[in-house]
């Protein structure tokens, strides 16, 4: 059967609908509209369009892709972050919107220092970088940022080199655990969203979060194994007046502090739109 637009968009929400797929219409109408590479807006102008077979054969190999919770994102190969189009894949967490509050936090801190006359070049590491969406955010916000990406995955660094290239800016981008890539250097402001998912959450996760990457969400049986490491070697990474800034768990505010602060660390608490606790600095 060969389908109008219209046809299209009512089949598709319908298949992912009896899937119980959150968000049905909104994902057969954004599928849609990248087989007819138009906006979803203009769908129903077009409503009356009649797909030929071949856009018709890939609709539906990813209404059915999308039916099996494969996320949207990987099927589309791209999520928005900051304003700027990212490359994703199976091989990279799916950057966030939460994870803007990290971008902008630090945009704002690093501002205010520029009003107090601190001009000079900042060097960034970014650690578990995946997609690099943080690293190449920061990089083209803040050009005069020297920005490091570090992820222990070859496959991420892949992408984030890709997105870094497509996106038009520098970065730097190193393979290896956590922080060993940055081991021996000095830095300004030591960057991340760690791994913090507790293990037993994670087993109650959406099904479409066993497509990513589990090493990008797992943080130890209580969530908190990325910081406390971070914590233990912190001060022969940082420059005297260094800092750090990362993405935290909604619940994971006074824990993740207490972790720095026993550490020496002062610290405060940034809250995201909703007004949940979301990152942290220390210094």
């Amino acid at each position: 059967m060969v389908l109008n637009v219209l046809e299209g968009m009512r089949w598709g929400e319908a298949q992912l609908l009896a899937e119980k797929i959150d968000n049905a219409r909104f994902d057969a109408d954004m599928l849609l509209a990248e087989i007819l590479k138009v906006s979803r807006d203009k769908l129903y102008f077009e409503r009356e369009r009649t797909l030929s077979k071949e856009e018709e054969r890939v609709f539906k190999n990813w209404i059915a892709r999308r039916s099996e919770h494969e996320p949207l994102q990987y099927i589309l190969k791209c999520q928005e972050f900051m304003g700027l189009t990212f490359y994703v894949d199976e091989g990279v967490l799916i950057p966030r919107a939460d994870s803007e509050t990290l971008v902008e936090t630090w945009l704002r801190i690093v501002r205010d220092e520029e009003q107090q006359g601190q001009e000079e070049k900042i060097k960034v590491a970014d650690l578990c970088t995946g997609s690099g969406a943080l690293a190449i955010s920061m990089a083209y916000y803040c050009p005069k940022a020297e920005v490091v990406g570090t992820d222990i995955s070859s496959r991420a660094l892949e992408v984030a080199r890709q997105n870094a290239v497509s996106i038009g800016v520098e970065v730097n981008w190193r393979e290896g655990d956590f922080v060993a890539p940055i081991r021996g250097e000095r830095w300004d402001w030591i960057i991340s969203n760690p791994p913090y998912v507790k293990k037993a959450d994670y087993l109650q996760c959406a099904p479409e979060i066993f497509r990513e990457p589990a090493i990008a969400f797992l943080g130890g049986q209580d969530g908190l194994e990325f910081y406390r490491r971070l914590a233990g070697e912190a001060r022969t990474l940082l420059k005297l007046d260094g800092k750090i800034l990362l993405e935290i768990g909604w619940d994971q505010g006074n824990d993740v502090c207490n972790i720095f602060q026993e550490q020496g660390f002062t610290t405060h608490v940034y809250p995201d739109l909703a007004g949940r606790d979301r990152v942290i600095l220390a210094r």
